[in-house]
């Protein structure tokens, strides 16, 4: 027994032995649903390929339906959905149809699993996921350790005359550090470098960078002693100039006086010098 819908929506029983036996009463001598199928196709003088543009199902499939041949036919559903376009088309009973055709194409048996290929899916899938779980927790940690020193480079500062404890050698990129003038005789004193902050080496540029490449820097110290209208004047690869920017701009100065007085200090340069680690 199975369940249908009516067309106001409302539950009913179809008693598919029943269907098939209609089924069968109609088709007379037929050997099979898809000759019935086929029988009226031809009574009615359509060929394959004109039902086939008219149902827009493939003609091979057709001809499989009309073959009974279950081999040729795509999934389960799809097939069945084939056979119900195709008998509503030749105004067969539809349901009656599609029962018989599970009948006649076996699909109402129980398919037969193929245990041994299962198992050694199975048995795969373990090997994989064993042999990858070691590799990609490495890859992982390895992911975590450079993050973090990434980030412990970006927030260096280090403060002009303080003394720096002695780093891996592969820590930091070189920089070329920029001397503090010294004052001059008069009533002007030039500004002075009080603290700057060490460019991160920008890894992805690593790939196509010479062993050492600098960026030529001009920027202006305002009368705070902070950085304005920062530029590269120069440099031997664009691929590091962001990171000098980012780096120039979190310097601080002793602004230049003259007289006592703060005053800007224009057209200042300096080069970074970034040695591939």
């Amino acid at each position: 027994m199975a369940s249908g819908a009516t067309a106001n929506g409302s539950a009913e029983i179809v008693d598919m032995a029943d269907a098939r036996a209609r089924l069968a009463a109609d088709a007379g001598e037929f050997e099979h649903v898809g000759a019935r199928l086929a029988a009226v196709r031809e009574s009615r003088g359509i060929n394959l390929r004109e039902a086939a543009a008219r149902t827009h199902i493939r003609e091979n499939h057709l001809a499989a339906i009309e073959a009974a041949d279950a081999a040729k036919l795509p999934a389960r559903p799809y097939a069945l959905g084939f056979v119900r376009t195709y008998a509503e088309f030749l105004a067969v009973d539809a349901r009656a149809a599609v029962e018989q055709f599970k009948f006649d194409a076996g699909y109402d048996s129980p398919q037969k699993v193929d245990a041994e290929k299962f198992r050694a899916a199975e048995e795969t899938a373990d090997t994989h996921g064993r042999d990858m779980s070691l590799p990609v927790f490495i890859a992982i940690i390895a992911f975590i350790i450079w993050s973090a020193w990434q980030i412990t480079l970006t927030s260096k500062v280090t403060p002009i005359g303080e003394a720096a404890g002695e780093a891996p050698a592969a820590a930091a990129p070189a920089i070329a550090s920029t001397p503090a003038p010294a004052p001059v005789a008069g009533n002007v004193i030039e500004a002075r470098l009080m603290e700057q902050v060490d460019p991160v080496y920008p890894y992805r540029c690593a790939a196509g960078a010479q062993s050492v490449e600098t960026v030529t820097v001009a920027f202006t110290v305002t009368s705070s002693g902070r950085i304005a209208a920062e530029r590269v004047a120069g440099s031997t690869n664009p691929c590091f100039e962001e990171a000098s920017l980012n780096a120039l701009r979190r310097w601080r100065y002793e602004p230049r006086t003259v007289d006592g007085v703060a005053k800007p200090s224009y057209d200042q340069v300096h080069v970074f010098r970034y040695q591939r680690p």
